[in-house]
């Protein structure tokens, strides 16, 4: 008579489950570092002429060089390809550098409408007002509209060489006159010129490169310093 081998109970269920599954693993090893024996998925797409540029061992493939086409089938059954934008165009046609330009003088121009309450608390009388110091140093102003001309022609061209000494000798003027005026010209003039000069003086320094920006600014300290002027 033959004996039953069925689990009678839960324990050996799940001692018959773990055995099975134990003779089910698959061993863990390490992939294989050595050449690909068979063709690559690359080759079979040169060798089918999927990729514009064919595609051989003895030259590494680069995406940024190949040329991806488009195959379609004709009526008559035969292949033509069409070749897709290549990567670099379609970066170029799709970057777009107004948002950019957009959000670069907005933060300007907020910017400005900071110096511009600072300085009418420290010069004012009375205690400024939020909204007529907003409207006053943006919407009835002339630094904003300046600011998107200047921002829209410099900004995309800001790594030019000779750009970029032009930021530096900006930045230097800016706060230069900034300190003098800070200190020398009657109150009046500070509240009308230092904003703007704060704000060309702050953007110059950004656009430079880290170099020339600790110069517009140590060089700014350094006249300062020279000429006697003092932080209190």
């Amino acid at each position: 008579m033959a004996t039953s081998t069925a689990p009678r109970n839960r324990r050996e269920r799940r001692a018959q489950a773990a055995a099975s599954q134990e003779e089910k693993q698959v061993p863990l090893a390490q992939p294989s570092r050595d050449a690909p024996k068979q063709k690559t998925l690359l080759q079979i797409a040169a060798e089918r002429q999927l990729l514009a540029d064919s595609y051989s061992e003895t030259a590494d493939f680069n995406p940024s060089s190949a040329s991806v086409v488009t195959t379609r089938i004709n009526a008559d059954g035969t292949l033509s390809h069409v070749p897709a934008p290549s990567l670099e165009s379609s970066k170029e046609d799709s970057a777009s550098p107004w948002l950019d330009i957009v959000l670069y003088t907005t933060s300007l121009v907020l910017l400005h409408f900071t110096l511009t309450f600072l300085v009418t608390h420290q010069y004012s009388p009375s205690p400024p007002h939020l909204l007529p110091v907003f409207l006053s140093s943006t919407v009835f102003n002339r630094t904003p509209p300046l600011l998107l001309l200047m921002v829209s022609a410099l900004h995309p061209r800001a790594s030019h060489p000779m750009l970029q000494i032009g930021f530096a000798v900006m930045a230097m003027a800016c706060g230069g006159y900034l300190v003098k005026i800070s200190n020398e010209d009657p109150y009046m003039a500070v509240m009308k010129q230092a904003p703007e000069l704060g704000t060309l003086w702050v953007w110059s320094v950004v656009e430079c490169r880290w170099e020339l920006a600790l110069l517009g600014v140590l060089g700014v300290g350094g006249w300062g310093w020279w000429e006697g002027y003092t932080f209190w």
